[in-house]
């Protein structure tokens, strides 16, 4: 066989021969594509959980945590009750006791310089025993007549004498013969008009008050010879 019949048959050959196809590059570019997102995605949960890990305790991703409603935007709330200027001063400071009153203002009195108020003293004492302030009232009585106020002196008498006491004018459960007379001697010489005369009507009880029998009459009935 010559040169000539080994090409055509060489020809031959390659004709009957299947011809290889050339591969398609698309599977390759999807394998690539889905190895990439399966790397992506493995990357970003790892920042993600890493990011989460090192939140601080109770902190929560913002887009993972629903916030709840403030309660003030989703429900009305019930207002509270106001007290009172009263109701809040009695909340925070305690009623004053029997007394206080009288106390607190002879502080102040003594507090100052010079002579009492007397006329004061004698007209808060006045205003306590109107409105039934009996233990405030009595202090600032014995207070201007241990200082020489002859009315209040006379006033003291009375609330211990027999034939005025009661409960509702005096602070003592019962009244005090003593007492009385020591008060209405000093109005008397202080020279409050009519003290002598509620004397002289203040012996005439004692006399029989001691005729009855009573001890405490009969002791100061022998004192006032």
């Amino acid at each position: 066989m010559n040169m000539a019949d080994n090409g055509l048959q060489n020809d031959l050959y390659r004709e009957a021969a299947p011809k290889k196809r050339k591969a398609s590059p698309l599977p390759k570019i999807i394998v690539m594509l889905t190895l990439a997102g399966v790397v992506g995605f493995y990357l970003f949960s790892d920042n993600e959980s890493a990011r989460i890990i090192n939140m601080p305790e109770g902190a929560a991703p913002a887009s993972s945590v629903i916030q709840p409603t403030p309660a003030s935007e989703s429900a009305p709330q019930a207002k509270a009750p106001v007290a009172t200027p009263s109701e809040a001063r009695s909340a925070i400071q305690p009623r004053e006791k029997p007394g206080d009153l009288a106390r607190a203002l002879i502080a102040g009195v003594r507090a100052k310089k010079g002579p009492a108020d007397l006329k004061r003293i004698m007209e808060s004492a006045d205003g306590f025993r109107a409105k039934g302030m009996q233990a405030d009232a009595y202090l600032l009585y014995f207070f201007a007549a241990r200082r020489g106020e002859s009315r209040a002196a006379q006033v003291l008498a009375k609330m211990h004498d027999p034939a005025y006491h009661s409960a509702q004018e005096s602070i003592l459960d019962q009244p005090d013969l003593v007492q009385a007379y020591k008060w209405y001697r000093q109005a008397a010489r202080g020279g409050q008009p009519s003290a002598q005369r509620a004397l002289n009507s203040f012996r005439a009880q004692v006399e029989q008050l001691a005729a009855a029998g009573d001890r405490e009459a009969k002791q100061l009935y022998l004192q006032w010879q």
